[in-house]
């Protein structure tokens, strides 16, 4: 071999090397180039104090169930904010058990990390995923969370949460339980939330659930439900209004995956976290936490 080709193979493999350095672990001025993400203009910044005081206050976190010190990382940062304003309820947003939905783990990967959060008086409200699906004992683990079904309503102060199985978005009783649901008279200042595993709207590993959209989409359009959450991709989203409908994914409170943009995508962010949501009477504030305690994103839907 001629040492001008020695010299090129070594060069282009100095090239590639430095080229999987900066895509494992890229400078922060260079990841959205080089990843796809699509950082909040408030990331990094530290988390305000709570303005006013929120009718509610909810704890968001999906793919959660790894047992791993990631999952417990979270939940500590979910009781660190918590702070003199405690959480009234903890939703999360499917796979609460890895990787087959072992019903005899629902303590150790679900209750125990979350254990702080759920100590100072939150309320569970549980979501099925995919991986919760794997041993057939699905109910088994809502039972032992609290949950009747796979579908229901639960009334946290002014916010009304309704929790949906994307596992079977195909099945008609759902949603004829969901077009009813929605069009049932509130209470003046109620706020309607929909939570889901599989999302709508995704940029990610996994994409859009177009059965999700297809199915659900125009049912919070016509009733005007302002949010909509969802989990499956490791990573944090949230879209640009859709007929009105903002859909965030919220699935990195263990691991992460790469993620992208598309045309519906405002933010989008490959960071561990979990969302913090707060109702007050004329806004809903989401604001998304990483596990240093820094703004991954901030928005305010209003009314």
């Amino acid at each position: 071999m001629s040492r001008r080709r020695a010299g090129g193979i070594v060069g282009l493999l100095v090239i590639l090397g430095f080229v999987g350095y900066l895509s494992v672990s890229p400078p922060a001025a260079l990841t959205p180039l080089l990843t796809g993400d699509r950082p909040s203009a408030s990331a990094g910044q530290e988390v305000p104090a709570i303005e006013g005081a929120p009718d509610v206050r909810i704890a968001v976190a999906g793919d959660t169930g790894t047992g791993t010190p990631a999952e417990e990382a979270t939940g500590g940062r979910m009781a660190a904010e918590g702070g003199e304003r405690p959480y009234d309820a903890l939703l999360l947003l499917g796979d609460l058990i890895y990787d087959v939905g072992d019903a005899t783990l629902v303590d150790r990967v679900v209750t125990e990390p979350f254990a702080p959060v759920l100590d100072s008086g939150a309320q569970l409200l549980p979501v099925l995923g995919n991986h919760d699906y794997g041993s057939g004992e699905q109910q088994q683990i809502l039972t032992a969370l609290g949950a009747d079904a796979p579908w229901y309503a639960a009334q946290v102060g002014s916010v009304r949460v309704l929790v949906l199985d994307s596992n079977r978005v195909d099945d008609p009783e759902q949603t004829q339980w969901l077009r009813e649901t929605l069009a049932a008279p509130q209470a003046a200042g109620t706020w309607t939330v929909a939570a889901m595993h599989h999302p709508a709207y995704s940029a990610g590993h996994h994409g859009s659930d177009l059965s999700v959209r297809e199915a659900w989409g125009p049912l919070f359009a016509d009733a005007g439900v302002p949010l909509v959450l969802a989990g499956h991709d490791h990573d944090y989203q949230r879209s640009t209004p859709q007929d009105g409908v903002i859909y965030v994914v919220s699935g990195a409170g263990a691991k992460t995956r790469p993620v992208g943009h598309q045309d519906f995508t405002a933010v989008s962010s490959a960071t561990l976290h979990y969302l913090d949501l707060l109702a007050y009477d004329d806004q809903l504030v989401g604001r998304a936490i990483d596990q240093d305690g820094n703004l991954l994103d901030s928005f305010t839907i209003t009314r």
